[in-house]
């Protein structure tokens, strides 16, 4: 028997009897489009959690301090050492100090960090009023607004181009010793760049050849390393996720070797990862047992259907119909509900989930909060739940198919 024929006598038993295939078909499509919206809920969560707290460049670095250590060092010679390490890209080496940040009466006590002006990116710092450094030696400063505040300045696009009076204690050697002491110097700055700081931290960021310029060693506090290929090409999320994720550990491997305390968001990213695993698989497992219940009713639906048409695959068989035919008459029926009702579950499932994507986003804008996407379903995973579906019901119709095309055509001709 052709398979054109198979399709559609197939077609016709289940047209034949619409109501029971419309339901047994409705709950394989309840079964999957549970599953599409609930799995896709953590991927959205999973997604948004991680784009809070990281990008596609933080996932390449490393940042690397001196830890508890006290005979380590962190200096010029220490990072270019880093840069000789394969797949190392670029170094970006910080200061970190106290000071205290002015104007007129005003004064408020300020973490400062000096950093290079090429690697601000790798920084993690976003200016959202201003602009960035004029070069690497600029008298400028890139502050939080939290920061500004405590010394009135509340407007931060009004504060930017204003001079503020920036107070260090810089190393000074002792005259006719080879001593230190700490001597308080003022500078003025200028402020080039605001940022809009959640964490509420009083921060100030300056370039770092400028302090080194006041009389600070180039004695670094931590180093970010950028981890990339030799090529040195921007990077593209395929690689970032693949081949960089291997590079990582190496290097990381390599720098905690020489006795450096070594972090990464990619830690952070990777326990995120872990518990959105065990989330998802908790999500998919109500699926799973929606989806039991519909195979059962789809094998209920097929054996029914046999016991109604023995007579009939009697005279199929008497007619020159094999065993095989009927197999396979049983067996593409069982695919065809099952892939019907796959297909119309997924659709179903993004639905919904888009649904209330419009829904949370509609309500955040009239309540002027940013939108959010908490359901994301990757092309992947509508693959993946297709296979799925078509795997339950090859399973569902394999019994009933193999008992019809077991039937004695003689046997079946008798049947009332």
């Amino acid at each position: 028997m052709k398979i054109q024929y198979i399709l559609f006598l197939s077609t016709s038993n289940l047209t034949k009897r619409k109501l029971r295939s419309v339901l047994t078909i409705g709950g394989m499509a309840v079964g999957i489009s549970l599953i599409v919206f609930l799995i896709s809920l953590g991927f959205g969560l999973q997604q948004l959690i991680k784009s809070q707290i990281t990008n596609v460049e933080a996932l390449t670095i490393l940042d690397v301090s001196k830890g508890e250590s006290t005979l380590l060092e962190l200096n010029e010679n220490v990072v270019d050492q880093f840069k000789t390490i394969d797949s190392v890209d670029d170094v970006s080496p910080s200061l970190s100090l106290s000071g205290q940040i002015g104007i007129e009466e005003s004064v408020t006590d300020t973490a400062i960090y000096g950093i290079d002006p090429a690697f601000i990116s790798m920084e993690g710092i976003k200016v959202n009023y201003g602009e960035v450094f004029t070069d690497d030696v600029a008298k400028e400063i890139i502050a939080t607004q939290t920061a500004l505040n405590l010394v009135s300045l509340s407007d931060p696009e009004a504060a930017v181009g204003q001079e503020l009076d920036l107070k260090l204690l810089v190393p000074e050697i002792i005259e006719g010793t080879q001593e230190e002491e700490l001597v308080s110097k003022e500078v003025k700055v200028v402020i080039k760049g605001v940022i809009i700081d959640e964490d509420e931290l009083a921060i100030a960021y300056v370039p770092i050849k400028f302090l080194v310029g006041l009389g600070y060693s180039p004695d670094y506090s931590e180093a970010k390393v950028k981890v990339g290929d030799t090529s040195g090409e921007d990077y593209t999320l395929a690689r970032v996720k693949v081949t960089d994720e291997s590079q990582l550990q190496a290097v990381r491997e390599q720098i905690e070797g020489m006795g450096y305390q070594v972090d990464s968001i990619a830690d952070t990213v990777g326990q995120i990862d872990k518990i959105f695993l065990v989330f998802e698989l908790v999500m998919a497992l109500f699926g799973v047992i929606a989806m039991f219940v519909a195979a059962m009713g789809s094998l209920n639906t097929l054996t029914v259907s046999l016991l109604e048409r023995t007579r009939e695959i009697g005279v199929m068989k008497a007619l020159g119909a094999t065993s095989r035919d009927i197999y396979r008459l049983f067996l593409v029926e069982a695919i065809m509900i099952g892939m019907t009702g796959g297909i119309i579950g997924i659709i179903i499932g993004y639905l919904m989930g888009k649904g209330v994507n419009y829904g949370i986003n509609y309500l955040a804008a009239r309540a002027g909060g940013e939108q959010v996407t908490i359901f994301s379903t990757p092309l992947w995973f509508v693959g993946v739940v297709a296979l799925i579906a078509f795997l339950v019901s090859v399973v569902t119709g394999l019994y009933p198919a193999r008992r019809a095309g077991k039937i004695n055509p003689l046997d079946a001709l008798r049947y009332e």
